[in-house]
Parts: C-alpha cells; structure tokens; sequence
C-alpha cells in the first residue's frame, strides 16, 4: 500500500481536498484531530507532559492543552514529539484497517516541518497565495490584518513547500484556468498514484517469475 502525505499551510483548503480524495473512496488519515486528541487524551502522554511542563498548561473543566500557553515553537515541537510514537502507531493501525486501498492520505498540517514526508511514498501540497488565505481566514475568524500577519509569519514558505512536494494542488479562484479545478486535480493525480502502483506491481510480479 503506497502512503502519501498531504499538507498545506493555514487556510490552504487541505481539508476540502482531504473531502475530494474521501468522495473517490481513498482513506484519509487526519493527524492533525489524532495529534490533538493524544496530547490531550493519551494517559501516558499526558503523564510526560505532566513532568515535563506541570499542571500550568492545562485548562478547563476537561483539562485541555491551553494553546496560549505553548508560547514557542521550541515548545510546540516538545509536546508533538510526546505524541508523535503513539500518532504514528494510529496510521499503522489505520493503514492495516484499510490494507484493500491502493493508497490511503496522512492529513498533516506539519509534514515538512516534522520531517514525515520522509515515511511517506509521494507528498502533496495543497497551495493557495498568501493573500488568499489571509482572506480566507479574515472571513472565518474575524481576525485583524495584524494578527492574521503575525499568525503566518512563521509558516515555512508556501512555493518551498511546492518544491518539496511530489504534487502541488493550486485551490484558489484562479488555477482553473492554469491547472483545472481542484476536484479534476485530484482525479489527475489519483490516477498518477494508481499508475505508479500498478506499474510497481507489475514490476514486483515480473522478478518473482524470473
């Protein structure tokens, strides 16, 4: 079964995407919901951050991760390696569950950044300028310009991510003219990965006559 990891930066449309690749029936793993319910659920992972950073970073009657209190990026990689044994045991778990697909999609919002695209068989990027997605996160959260400037300024660059991908998907208003809407680019690049599958089994069928 081939892996393939698709991230994205803030407001990129990953999560339309990940919808468009689960409408054509490839399982689509959400690391980001399973990271955040480990760090925040996980006993054993809760004890390390427990030690580690004291009750302090916890709030709420469910005593959940605060997010204001990670005031680093320093501090955001510590608590994702905490996790990230346990989140990699879940996608083995769900790869096993879905062993019939040709592929199934790692959803990941930090696969560069962790270095995952490395367990991974092809990458996808899903890219949207970043001016559309200061709009697009405007609309949403009803943020000022400031702060939606200051929340991306320490995203790593979306045409390096482009670069490091084995795939770009272009989601803005624009890319059809250049690329095709989105739903004709994932269909494109399903069937990439479906060739490539069936090129490498053939490949594996050819040396084992031999």
């Amino acid at each position: 079964m081939i892996k393939i990891g698709l991230t994205g930066n803030r407001y990129s449309g990953k999560d339309t995407i990940s919808r468009l690749f689960e409408q054509i029936k490839v399982p689509v793993f959400n690391a980001d919901v399973i990271l955040k319910f480990i760090l925040n659920f996980d006993i054993n992972v809760n004890k390390d951050i427990l030690d580690n950073y004291g009750e302090y970073i916890f709030t709420g009657p469910e005593s959940m991760i605060d997010p204001k209190k990670i005031r680093s990026k320093k501090d955001f990689d510590k608590l994702v390696n905490f996790a990230e044994f346990e989140l990699k045991r879940a996608y083995e778990r769900f790869r096993l569950e879905h062993k019939q697909s040709v592929y199934t999609i790692f959803h990941s919002s930090i696969l560069f950044e962790r270095g995952w695209d490395k367990d991974m068989d092809f990458t996808i990027n899903v890219f949207a300028p970043k001016d559309v997605r200061s709009l697009r996160c405007e609309k949403i959260t009803k943020q000022s310009s400031y702060n939606i400037s200051e929340l991306m300024k320490g995203e790593m660059d979306d045409l390096f991510k482009n670069k490091l991908a084995d795939y770009t998907i272009h989601n803005y208003s624009s890319c059809a003219i250049a690329f095709g809407d989105t739903c004709d680019q994932v269909n494109r690049i399903d069937q990439k990965i479906i060739d490539k599958y069936l090129i490498k089994e053939q490949t594996l069928i050819k040396y084992s006559v031999k």
